[in-house]
Order: C-alpha cells, then structure tokens, then sequence
C-alpha cells in the first residue's frame, strides 16, 4: 500500500490521541476530535472540510469512539423551528474524518477505500506507486477528495478510480481532463469547465446561464463519464425542466424541478405517492380550521391570505406566531397551522408547498433513509438559484450532503419571489452555505445593446445588498439612438399605466424577452 500517496491527493492520517504522528505527516495541521468537539462540531467540520476540498493534508486526533459518531443523525422538530442553517453535523463529521485519510490507529495503516475495493475484485498492493491493481492489470489510485478528472502524470502514470465509484459497486476508472467540446465564450468556458467541488456562477440576464448549465451536463456526463445515477439537475418550474431536457435530449441527463424532487423524496419515504391536493382541496381545509367569524366577509377572500401565509411559514421558514402578528388577515394562523399539517396527513396528502416542507423534515428526521438517498444527488446543478427560499435551500444541501458538491447558477440582481421567503443572501454568502466554493461569474450580455446594458447596471448599482458585477454588451450587439428610451409617467397610475406599455409594444410586434 502506497503511503501517503501522490502529493496532489493531499492525504491525511487519523490517529489515536496520544499516539505518534506517522513521519509523512509530521508537518501537518492537527485537528483533535474529542468530546467538545462532537457536542459541538460546527467548527472541527469547518476545519476539516477546508482540509478536504483544498487538499491539505491533516492529522485527526480522535480521542472519542468513531462509532459515536458513525450513524446518521436523526434531527426531530418543525424545520421553521430548526432555520435554514440546521444539518446533521455529525454526518459531515463522519465523511470528513474518513473520507481522504489513512488510518493508522494501532500501528497499521489501511486506507480504506483500497480494503472496499478489493471486496470489488481489486488487488491491494504493497507498492509505492498506486493503491490497487484492476483484474485487468490497470494500476491505479482511489481518491477520497472531491471528484475532479487526473491527469496520470501527477500521479504516477496510475490511473484514478474515485471513491464515489466505489461506493457505486464497481470499480471505473475516471478518464484524464479534458476541455468542454462546446464553442463557448472564456467565461463561459471557465463555469463548464469548473474542476471539482462547488460553484457558484452568476448569471447576468443575456448572459447564456441556460447555455451553460447545459453545457455543464454534457461536460459531467459525456465527456467526463460520471455516472448519470449520481448528478442531478434542479430547475425552477416544469417549463424550465422541459427546456433544459429539450435542450440535453442527446444524452438524457436527470433534470427535475424542485417540487417534483420533494414529491419523489416524500414517495421514497412512505413507499407509496401522497395524494397531491388542489387549491380548492387546501382552502375547504383551511375554511374548516379557521374562526368562525373569518369564514365569510362580504366581496372579500378570507381564504387567500392564510394560503399565502402557510407559504411563508413553510418555504421561508417563518414563526406561525410572528407572520400572524405581521399580518391583519390571518388571525388563529399560529394555531391552526399545526390542524391543517395534521389534515393534510390524515389524508396522506400534500399541497404544493408541503411537497419541500415534508421532504425537508423527513430528511431532518431519518438519518438512515437520508442517507440512502445522498449517493443520488452527489453532484447537484440548482438553475435559478436567487429564487430558492430557505426551505429549497435546506433541500438541496441536506440532499447534496456531505460533500455539498452544488453548481448553482442565479443573479442576485434578479429574485422574484422574495414575498415567499427568496433571498439573495443565499447566492451572495454562497460560500457559507456550500463550503470552499468557485466563483464563476458570466460578464457579458448577449441580448441587449450597450445602452441597455449601461442603464442596467446603472440602476442595479443602487441595490444595498449584492454580489458586485462587471458586465459588458458583446461588441456585436445593435446601438441605435432609439435603444434606450426613458419616458415618465404619473406614479399615481404607475401598474395600469405599465400595462398599457407593455401591451402597446406587444401590439406592436416588439418581441419580449
């Protein structure tokens, strides 16, 4: 068995505390995991993620039992309760503390994955110069970091076999880098191409987000050849989904919508699909649940505004009490939302948000199915990512969890749906919520001339909180005098007077986009 292997792997070493630091690890940090450290993990996982994803070479110092913090954590309670940033730290703990280190507890060294591998049919090997050989006589090294193509020249001439293929049952090797085939733009080029890890790639309207996010696919699947099963597209709506499967239909990657994703996890769970509920269904519910005295206002919908604040509570996480109290519409809200979640599991039922409520506290509740799930979403692309409220981000990060492997493409400039909890904060402190990403951002704008683009980023220049942009017009596109034309109207009759301009262009032939 080779030790410590090839530099660029950046392997570490878990010790017994008080043992001695094997020689090619004497230089290295060490990070203790001890009992204040398993009460509270957050900053041992920080530690040891940076470690991870930078491949940096670390010494864990275990001085409790792993197996205190070997099975999957189970985290009971309404997750408007627990917040977005709520996660089974001890999960991340686990992964983090085996993942791309040798074990040297009791004097022998073992990497694990080359022992797993050989269950496979591989051979371990003594030699200093790969961890396994194939039956077919390939050598080769099995990599614990993040997923990322090799060149064999940095390893020795071996081959690579990632340790998620391992996981897989089977024992593929990864082919060397290659460069996306796609005629792309250098920005462009630089988001496909993203070597390994998380990625955050702002998306300027014009900007060909949708182009890259198709591009990435076939990037991952087809030139890269990882395996379909374990790389998943997210899209904002149906039709967004229909586009983007159009769009890759020569090699068929996986691409969902975020409800369609929280109805599967939910279908997985329960073995059987949930009733899915109409808004008529949801408003006899909540006409049951509510006072007497609400139910019927002359020309008024009671209803509605309950149905909007159920939103907030379940997408933006939001107290029942304290949206109840920001609110005159919605009185009892704090104590019927309780009633009308135990109505919907009467019926074995959801409505559109509970399909990523549900899925949000079945995943929080159930370690064990939780992590039978991950391997599926190892490798995550979120489109539209400014649009995702806390509970889509509590999803997608408990889904792509432990190694939050998520390329998110989004424009802070651009959220739509802030009254159901969306918030940019998200995409702005991406790095917060998926450790040690890659900032990609798409600089030029394809669809409108400069002076469009010009005004643009004028006007954006005046939002307080967002991720700061260079953005220029492709040198291609139309300037004429009658670009950019700013005419006033009277405020008072600000929405009727912008419909009527909107409809005067559509009229006009004067194509949207």
């Amino acid at each position: 068995m080779a030790v410590p292997g090839p530099v660029c792997l950046g392997r570490g070493v878990v010790i017994n505390a008080g043992d001695p630091i094997p020689a090619p690890w004497i230089s290295a940090s060490v990070v203790a995991v001890d009992l204040p450290a398993i009460r509270e993990p957050a900053q041992v996982v920080g530690l040891l993620h940076k470690a991870w994803a930078q491949r940096e070479p670390v010494v864990v110092e275990l001085s409790v039992d792993p197996a205190t913090f070997r099975n999957p954590e189970s985290i009971v309670g309404e997750p408007w309760r627990l917040g977005v940033e709520t996660e089974p730290w001890l999960d991340r703990l686990h992964h983090l503390v085996w993942a791309n280190n040798y074990d040297a507890r009791g004097g022998t060294i073992i990497w694990w994955w080359g022992r797993k591998a050989s269950r496979l049919g591989a051979v371990e090997t003594p030699s200093a110069d790969f961890d396994i050989r194939l039956t077919d006589g390939t050598e080769v090294w099995v990599d614990g970091g993040p997923r990322r193509p090799w060149e064999r020249s940095l390893v020795g001439g071996a081959g690579v076999v990632s340790a998620e293929n391992i996981e897989r049952g089977v024992l593929d090797t990864d082919p060397e880098p290659v460069l996306p085939s796609a005629q792309l733009a250098q920005d462009q080029m630089e988001a496909v191409g993203h070597l390994s890890g998380p990625a955050r790639v702002i998306a300027p309207a014009g900007s060909g987000k949708t182009r890259v996010l198709t591009e990435r696919l076939r990037h991952l699947l087809v030139e890269r050849g990882w395996d379909r099963g374990s790389v998943l597209a997210v899209a904002y709506n149906k039709e967004a989904q229909l586009e983007l499967e159009h769009r890759c239909r020569s090699f068929g990657p996986r691409v969902r919508t975020l409800n369609s994703l929280g109805l599967w996890i939910l279908t997985q769970h329960r073995g059987t699909p949930p009733v899915v509920l109409t808004e008529r269904d949801c408003r006899s519910i909540v006409e049951s649940l509510i006072p007497g005295t609400t139910r019927r206002r002359a020309n008024t919908d009671v209803i509605a505004p309950y149905l909007d604040a159920l939103s907030q509570v379940r997408l933006g996480l939001e107290d029942p009490a304290s949206v109840e109290e920001s609110r005159d519409d919605v009185d009892g809200l704090a104590n019927m939302f309780e009633g009308f979640r135990k109505a919907l599991e009467r019926k074995g039922a959801v409505d559109f948000d509970e399909q990523i409520y549900g899925a949000v506290e079945v995943l929080l509740s159930d370690g064990e199915f939780r992590r039978r799930v991950q391997p599926q979403f190892r490798h995550m692309l979120v489109d539209e990512f400014q649009d995702l409220t806390p509970a889509h981000v509590m999803l997608v990060r408990l889904l792509s969890s432990p190694r939050l492997d998520v390329f998110a493409v989004g424009d802070d400039d651009q959220v739509i749906y802030g009254h159901a909890g969306a918030d940019p904060q998200f995409l702005i402190s991406y790095d917060k919520y998926f450790p040690a990403a890659a900032n990609h951002p798409l600089t030029v704008n394809y669809r409108c001339p400069t002076p469009v683009v010009g005004a643009a980023i004028n006007l954006l220049g005046y939002n307080q909180r967002r991720v700061p942009k260079e953005i220029s017009a492709t040198i291609t596109a139309e300037a004429s005098p009658q670009s950019f034309v700013v005419r006033s109207h009277n405020p008072e009759s600000g929405p009727a007077t912008a419909a009527e301009v909107v409809k005067g262009w559509t009229q006009g032939a004067v194509a949207g986009s």
